[in-house]
């Protein structure tokens, strides 16, 4: 799934209300669709944020991979530079996104655009079914 957004604070709850909607239709748990609803409430904020040329647009691309065992969230924005996970006071009121982001996803990171304007970040979520069942080592007590 793939969409663009306007350079506004609007643009955070449309996003994920896209989002949300979407995993719906995938059936994604619930846990799951909270995890990435604040990644990528993070991520467009970032992008909301950043100083870019005119009326540059954001990009968000969402994709299920490996059968529904991972799902990646990509924001894109026209900006310059990279970002870099800060350690705000405790009295600062923002500048934590990047720490939430790095707390709750499976990994992380940023890309060039390939057109060279601006970059991508993207972050990575497994889901439950990525989880592997646990094995017993020794037979059942129960009975």
């Amino acid at each position: 799934m793939n969409f663009r957004l306007v350079r506004s604070r609007s643009s955070v709850p449309r996003a994920r209300a896209l989002l949300r909607a979407r995993l719906g239709e995938w059936r994604v748990g619930q846990e799951t669709v909270e995890t990435a609803e604040l990644l990528l409430s993070e991520l467009v904020t970032n992008a909301v944020r950043v100083v870019v040329p005119g009326d540059r647009m954001i990009g968000v691309r969402i994709e299920c991979r490996e059968r529904g065992a991972w799902l990646r969230l990509e924001v894109s924005d026209a900006g310059d530079g990279r970002p870099e996970v800060r350690w705000p006071d405790e009295l600062e009121t923002g500048g934590r996104g990047l720490l939430i982001v790095d707390a709750l996803a499976f990994c992380w990171g940023v890309k060039e655009r390939p057109a060279g304007i601006g970059k991508t970040i993207w972050a990575e979520v497994v889901t439950p079914a990525a989880v592997p069942a646990p094995t017993m080592a020794g037979p059942s007590v129960m009975s």
